[in-house]
């Protein structure tokens, strides 16, 4: 694993990478502040700031990797990856035809209409991957799905779509 963008100033990191599942995460860290984080939607870990790699807690089938890069500032700023096997949790066979998304817009989870993945609507809303279409709130698990949704929701939304995952 390894840092795929990376752009520092005299105040701010902002890493990325290109996780083995396809979505592409990436955090921005503030000079002095707390660490930044990312889940990815198959439950890989990114961390960027101090301690980085001390703050991943090791499971079972996930290695710990990290990256170091000097900050605008000129201070060594760390990188850090649980990476696992990558794969969304949902197998594409167990897909049932459930509702994409929530008409009120609150909701405990909602369900990616692009891979099939369990998206929380909160995180999905910080991250800039939700999206309205018809009334609808339907809410992606990574850029690389929001993206694709944009670009054909209709393919998404006809009910005889399996997701891709």
């Amino acid at each position: 694993m390894h840092l795929t963008s990376f752009e520092s100033d005299e105040q701010t990191v902002t890493a990325g990478y290109a996780c083995p599942c396809g979505c592409t995460p990436s955090v921005t860290y503030e000079r002095g502040g707390e660490q930044a984080r990312s889940l990815c939607c198959c439950g890989n870990e990114f961390v960027v700031g101090p301690d980085a790699e001390r703050s991943l807690q090791p499971r079972d089938g996930f290695v710990l990797e990290t990256e170091r890069r000097t900050s605008g500032w000129g201070a060594a700023v760390t990188a850090a990856w649980l990476v696992g096997p990558s794969v969304h949790p949902e197998p594409a066979g167990e897909h049932g035809h459930h509702d994409h998304g929530q008409a009120d817009g609150a909701a405990e989870a909602a369900i990616d209409p692009v891979c099939g993945m369990r998206v929380e609507p909160s995180a999905a809303i910080e991250e800039g991957l939700h999206h309205q279409q018809d009334g609808v709130n339907h809410y992606f698990c990574g850029k690389g799905c929001f993206l694709d949704f944009g670009d054909d929701p209709a393919r998404y939304l006809d009910p005889s779509y399996v997701p891709s995952m």
